[in-house]
Parts: C-alpha cells; structure tokens; sequence
C-alpha cells in the first residue's frame, strides 16, 4: 500500500461527506448530532456536499441515548464541545469534552440525559511524513475501515456494552486476549447491548459527573483508504457486509443517499436515527 505522504499537506488529501436522518423514531426526536470539517450540525434530515478536505481535520458523530427525552441536549452538548476545542486548538479528548459539557449551564430537567461518541482525528505525522487518524469512542456509534482493494468494510471500534464486557470476563478467565471477530455480535438478548459508557449532562459536582471511559486508538491512513464513522441506527439495521464498496469514482453523497435507501427498506424500517459521515483518502 502506499503511504499518504507529507507534501500533499497543502492540497486536499480526502474528499468526505455526511448525511442525517431522524427515520422513524417512536419518540419522533432527532437525537443525533455530528461535526464535520469545521462545524457541528442536529438536523431532521440533510446530506452534505462531499467537501475536499484538509489537515488537520476533525469528523464526530453522536447519538443521544433514546431511554431519555432530551438525549438530543446531551450530543448536541458533545459536538458543540468538540467543535470549542478545535476552534481552541486543543486536545480532542473525552474528557476534555466531558469538562466542557460539565462547565455549561443544563435545565435539570435534562440531569442524566446521554450520548455516544465515535470521532476522527486526522493529522499529519512530519517525522514519519505520513496521515494518522486517532480514533475516540465511547458507547457503540463506530468506525470501520475500507482499505483499497479489500472486498469487506472492517470494524474498528469494540461496543462499549454489557455483552462485550461478557466477553472479556471470559477471555480473560481462560487468560486469553480476545479478538476483534468477538466483539459486536449479534442475535443477544437487547438487555446485553445496553452500553456501559457514555456522555451525560450533569454539574462538575452533580449526577453523572465523571468523565466516561473511551477507547482511544491511532491508526496509518494510506492511499485508497475509506473510512466510515455511524450511528447504531446505521450499523445495527443494516450490517456492513450488505454495504456498497468505494473506489475513486465513487460519488460520497449518492452513496450515502443509497445506504439511508438501505436503512429504510431493512427488516426495521429506519426505526431509529441515522447518521453517517464517509471520507476517502486520496
């Protein structure tokens, strides 16, 4: 594979688009967020332009917990956070996010209401001349990965959930690491896809005040490469290995506009919210 490499810093390195939808929730709510490129947006429904894009650059999604009905605040809260510390040029870290979120002002009303996280990260590593994305998650939106020429998006991110923590209390009775392939299966009792971490709106010294615990992992970006970054409402109704491949020629955003068509013609007909943001690296 060939490397993305420094001098191409000051052209456009990717080209990356997004699309969002409020389906057919039952709370008829858009809990859904995303930040993309340079702002954050929480729209019943859009897709983007696909945008020629830079380093170092940012791309977020974030899925209000459906158990509450004002989870919208809280990811709302969480890419308007990310989208501070990018202007700030500060770390992006889930505590950091979690700081700002806990520092403004919430009706508590909304005390406990939360959301997921699944963001990018891409910058330019100059002592190697190569691209890095450092991938930030927390709950069970995800990350996959398409490297040119492979035939299966790949997952990236491990659900934070009961059954994937199930699955490490046995691995590590057996004193075994468990795999990527372990992870996120699926056909389990709905209790055990309960996640375990998350964001919530809460006061510095009020309910829910911790930080989550997020799963943080840096990745080599090459040429040809593409990433996906989604909500559960993408994953969960229609499984990446009914997704489209991307090459080239592919257009982002008709490619987007068929995997929503996917989503609402699957056995749960859109019955959550459903946000996507798609990038190809050049």
């Amino acid at each position: 594979m060939t490397s993305t490499k420094i001098e191409q810093i000051n052209s456009p390195i990717a080209k990356a688009c997004a699309i969002t939808f409020q389906g057919n929730a039952s709370n008829k709510r858009q809990q859904d967020a995303l930040f993309f490129i340079d702002n954050y947006y929480q729209e019943r429904i859009g897709v983007t332009d696909v945008v020629a894009t830079h380093l170092p650059m940012c791309l977020a999604v974030s899925d209000g917990v459906a158990s509450s009905n004002y989870s919208q605040h809280c990811s709302k809260a969480v890419v308007k956070a990310i989208k501070t510390l990018v202007i700030n040029q500060q770390s992006l870290t889930a505590s950091k996010i979690h700081q700002l979120i806990t520092q403004t002002k919430h009706h508590v009303k909304r005390y406990g209401a939360s959301a997921t996280l699944a963001m990018l990260e891409v910058t330019i590593n100059r002592r190697q001349e190569s691209v890095k994305a450092r991938i930030t998650h927390v709950g069970d939106s995800r990350v996959y990965r398409l490297s040119k020429g492979s035939s299966h998006w790949h997952c990236l991110t491990r659900d934070q959930n009961l059954l994937n923590d199930l699955v490490d209390e046995q691995m590590q009775a057996k004193d075994e690491q468990a795999s990527v392939s372990d992870y996120n299966k699926t056909g389990m009792a709905s209790m055990l896809y309960s996640i375990t971490e998350c964001f919530s709106l809460s006061t510095n010294d009020g309910f829910n005040s911790e930080a989550p615990k997020s799963e943080v992992d840096t990745i080599d970006i090459y040429s040809g490469d593409s990433l996906l970054i989604c909500t559960d409402g993408i994953h969960d109704l229609v499984p990446s290995d009914h997704w489209e491949l991307i090459d080239d020629n592919t257009d982002l955003q008709q490619w987007l506009l068929g995997l929503k068509r996917q989503v609402y013609q699957s056995k749960g007909n859109a019955y959550d919210n459903g946000t996507a943001i798609v990038v190809l690296f050049k």
